[in-house]
């Protein structure tokens, strides 16, 4: 194995291992009164409560966000978007 390969192959495991280590994801739900939600889960090594918190404000951009549930321990959260109207 040639060395171009080799830090190839590191580099790749490298990008692999802090893959893992930020993951994060959001998911579409339904909440208890059938309006839209979005549940958030934010593990990884890298991530905080505050990339939950960043990722929410993504999701539903100006409108904003109420938080139906979270856990900033497990850092997973429930949000639902505020209405378009109520952003004003």
């Amino acid at each position: 194995m040639n060395l171009h390969r080799q830090v190839r192959v590191l580099a790749l495991c490298v990008f692999a291992c802090l893959g893992l280590a930020a993951c994060s994801s959001t998911r579409t739900t339904y909440l208890e009164d059938g309006a839209r939600g979005y549940a958030l889960s934010c593990k990884g090594y890298l991530n905080s409560w505050q990339a939950c918190l960043v990722e929410a404000g993504q999701v539903c951009g100006a409108r904003g966000y109420r938080t139906i549930a979270g856990n900033e321990y497990d850092r997973n959260m429930i949000i639902a978007c505020k209405d378009p109207a109520a952003a004003k």
